[in-house]
């Protein structure tokens, strides 16, 4: 029983992302080294569509409460929001999420190219 606990926790090495985007939006993991984005949900009940309390339960954004306190309904459904306005601060909660290729680029490294005719064209045409 001890060796299968050892093994347990040896195999979860995953980092949690404690040290990282601690006054961000996004950033760098100090510890692993992945590039992470704070993304923010907001829990509402399925049945009158009020807010609720939410709270983080092994990595998934959950109610507080287990029945809505306006209806009584057991169901809810998680809405991820983009910008935290006044209102939402006491509902929402946030997950620190490894972000895709794309949204690990920085907007100031954008590229454009010119297509090769436009290109010919100015060259043997520089005044007209």
């Amino acid at each position: 029983m001890k060796n299968i606990l050892i093994t347990f926790f040896q195999k979860k090495n995953n980092c949690n992302h404690k040290n990282a985007l601690l006054y961000s939006d996004c950033g760098y993991c100090p510890d692993c080294g992945q590039y992470l984005v704070k993304n923010y949900y907001l829990v509402r009940c399925s049945r009158c569509d009020i807010k609720r309390e939410a709270k983080i339960c092994w990595g998934e954004v959950v109610p507080k409460d287990k029945y809505c306190s306006n209806c009584g309904s057991k169901e809810y459904y998680v809405e991820k929001i983009d910008i935290v306005n006044f209102v939402d601060a006491n509902y929402a909660v946030y997950l620190k999420e490894i972000a895709n290729e794309m949204q690990s680029m920085h907007p100031e490294m954008q590229i454009w190219v010119e297509s090769e005719p436009n290109r010919a064209k100015q060259l043997k045409n520089p005044i007209g």
